[in-house]
């Protein structure tokens, strides 16, 4: 199959487990979600930055245990008592600081989940320590929960994150155009996903191939 033909199929976001790629990077938060029964309180947060796989990493631990996802924004004080009757995921609840009524609504559920016995996992971009909450027992909650960082990518990961990135976008990436991109890419977890999504859009907006002289073009302009 061409490469051309995989531009008109659409984007589908790969969140299973034989995608996710273990390094040293992510292998102690890895380890840490593994071992959930065991979390302090049954609660944990997730901090790492924008892409570093938070997502993908919560998700697979929500379909692990039976959990309910929901993204803390969205929050509303109506939902608490069917959130409560499952372990739950909480995305992104650096998003929702000094925003009041919601952080009373993660507080509550914070009380109501440990009162049920059940598990509950957020992701942050910030440090729990970091994170300016409006409700102080909100924030001493969270300030108490167990701590899983991911770290910067290493080449290993980096790797494994290209080639996942793209087979997302269902376009093939050869070996030989990994090993050139590798060592001329910025490593971290957005500027993977931003040469990606340019590499896609350019490929398909000039209807050229994917290849070398594609790839260089883009990484010779950020340069």
């Amino acid at each position: 199959m061409s490469n051309q033909l995989s531009f008109s199929l659409p984007k589908k976001e790969i969140l299973d487990q034989d995608n996710y790629f273990v390094s040293q990077a992510n292998q102690s938060a890895v380890s840490l979600i593994e071992d959930w029964i065991n979390w302090p309180s049954r609660k944990l947060i997730l901090v790492g930055s924008e892409g570093s796989g938070k997502t993908h990493l919560g998700h697979l631990w929500a379909s692990k245990v039976g959990a309910t996802i929901i993204n803390a924004k969205t929050l509303m004080d109506e939902q608490i008592n069917i959130l409560s009757k499952t372990p739950v995921l909480v995305e992104n609840i650096n998003e929702v600081q000094r925003n009041q009524p919601v952080e009373i609504v993660l507080f509550h559920l914070h009380n109501l989940l440990y009162s049920e016995g059940h598990s509950l996992l957020m992701t942050s971009q910030i440090l729990p320590g970091r994170l300016d909450f409006f409700l102080k027992d909100l924030q001493s909650r969270v300030e108490a929960s167990a701590i899983a960082r991911l770290h910067p990518v290493d080449d290993d990961l980096l790797r494994a994150i290209l080639i996942k990135m793209f087979a997302d976008r269902q376009i093939y990436f050869s070996d030989k155009l990994l090993a050139y991109v590798l060592p001329r890419v910025e490593r971290s977890y957005t500027a993977v996903k931003l040469f990606v999504e340019e590499v896609d859009s350019k490929a398909m907006a000039e209807s050229r191939v994917i290849g070398k002289r594609l790839v260089r073009d883009i990484l010779e302009a950020r340069e």
